[in-house]
């Protein structure tokens, strides 16, 4: 056999070979979807007890912003908002539910960090919270910025990011502050001056722990960014581009001014290219993310816009009253877009 034609004799088996182990990969990227709507429902992982975030309320149904993007990726999948299965997860759980293939998508304050992706084999689709840590004092304290913390004590949570994070702040600024592990009913009994976690954990903490939220203010000034995602897992690319279109629907929606109230009016006009793909006027979106032409539809007929769910459960008119802040649509000042739905 010549040397040119031995060469493409070993480059087809090289590719045969190559194709062997994609193929049966690809074939893979459809299971969450079909197993999915096989049962009929989406095990969509959440943290218990957290009002706001997750929490069973008076009714006895689940709420919360992250509830709100369960029901969302529902919606979307399966057309009702209520074919969800909420799983309990923790800090140790959240991860390792999805590998074991006890969730199809974890909703939980999970900040994207490239170090998760690799030891745990997830993906974080799209980021729907800019978050960051702060730190939650008493407003009768002298304590006004993190310079103030210089000689105070501060509670934080052991062997954590936010722990690390503190620790760094202190040796970095050559601060004399005192660590107290501990987490924020320590602080609200008086325990140190100041607590330190994300942001929002603070807000939550304010308004469902504390006797009287009014005696306590978030200090301003961030030291850490947290961008946090939903997570699935790292082996399934069409069910990740599915939670992360749903995401990136939700945020172009209030973009755009489409939102729960108007949605079904909204269908009747005419509108931009993009406005037109994200209100299922031309399918092509929904076909190659192997949904119906519906999906967007009874999305934000469901849970409305992103600025609707924050607004319900995160916003002024709401227990935890955060401002938006980062979380407002770039055209707003904040940072939240969505790629071109085209």
């Amino acid at each position: 056999m010549g040397e040119k034609r031995l060469g493409r004799t070993l480059l087809a088996l090289g590719l045969g070979i190559a194709l062997s182990g994609i193929w049966p990969a690809r074939e893979a990227l459809a299971g969450t979807l079909q197993e999915v709507k096989a049962r009929r429902d989406v095990r969509c992982g959440v943290f218990p007890d957290d009002p706001g975030r997750s929490a069973i309320d008076k009714s006895g149904r689940w709420a919360g912003f992250y509830v709100d993007f369960c029901r969302a990726v529902a919606a979307a999948v399966l057309g009702n908002p209520d074919f969800v299965t909420y799983v309990e997860v923790g800090p140790e759980t959240r991860f390792t539910s999805l590998v074991e293939k006890k969730t199809d998508v974890v909703m939980y304050s999970s900040t994207w960090t490239l170090s998760r992706e690799s030891r745990y084999h997830v993906a974080f689709p799209a980021i729907y919270l800019f978050d960051g840590q702060g730190f939650m004092v008493r407003k009768r304290s002298a304590i006004r910025s993190v310079d103030d913390l210089d000689g105070k004590t501060v509670c934080v949570t052991e062997n954590t990011t936010t722990h690390a994070n503190l620790q760094n702040l202190i040796t970095r600024r050559g601060f004399k502050t005192k660590v107290v592990f501990a987490n924020g009913d320590a602080f609200f009994r008086g325990s140190c001056d100041a607590y330190s976690a994300d942001a929002m954990n603070l807000a939550v903490n304010r308004a469902h722990r504390a006797d009287n939220p009014a005696d306590y203010e978030i200090l301003a000034e961030r030291i850490s960014r947290e961008p946090v995602s939903p997570a699935v897992r790292d082996d399934d690319a069409q069910w990740l581009r599915i939670v992360r279109t749903v995401v990136h629907a939700l945020i172009l929606a209030e973009e755009l001014g489409i939102s729960r109230d108007n949605v079904e009016r909204q269908r009747q006009g005419r509108h931009s290219p993009e406005a037109e793909a994200l209100l299922g006027q031309t399918p092509f979106l929904g076909e190659q993310l192997g949904l119906e032409g519906s999906w967007s539809l009874q999305m934000l007929k469901a849970v409305g816009n992103y600025g609707e769910i924050y607004n319900r459960n995160f916003g002024s008119g709401s227990p935890i009253g955060m401002e938006r802040g980062l979380n407002r649509p770039w055209s707003q000042g904040g940072v939240l877009f969505a790629p071109l739905f085209k």
